[in-house]
């Protein structure tokens, strides 16, 4: 810290960070730096073809396993007895609920109305990591 003269005051001596910022602002050039940056850029670019079909393909063989292991065990059944028993529920419910309306509603509309509601997740969370 170096006094100033107007009453005693220390104030911090800026030289050191101004030498050491123009330093760093004028890097010397180097006689290999547009070879050293092109095997860089040809190294990152290599692979990546490689490794878009490689995640593409495990993605594709994952979901034919998941959907073998879901048909074997048998959810498909599952699922039409859920919907039949939620059909049945609605349909005795929620009819007396919306006769006044007129509107009609059965286990298949609020199956629809999950899927799209699903769906719609989806594709708000592709939109989310996109814009990360």
């Amino acid at each position: 810290m170096a006094r100033a003269a107007n009453g005693g005051r220390s104030v911090p001596d800026t030289s050191f960070e101004f030498n050491l910022e123009r330093m760093f602002a004028e890097t010397p050039p180097r006689p290999d730096s547009d070879l050293f940056a092109a095997r860089v850029l040809e190294k990152l670019d290599r692979g990546w073809t490689t490794r878009r079909l490689l995640i593409g393909s495990m993605g594709v063989l994952g979901g034919l396993v998941g959907a073998y292991q879901i048909l074997g065990a048998g959810a498909l059944q599952q699922i039409e007895a859920v919907a039949a028993r939620s059909n049945d529920f609605i349909t005795r419910e929620g009819s007396s609920a919306l006769a006044p309306t007129g509107l009609v509603l059965d286990g298949q509309a609020v199956l629809m109305a999950a899927a799209v509601m699903l769906v719609a997740a989806g594709l708000g969370l592709a939109r989310l990591m996109r814009e990360i």
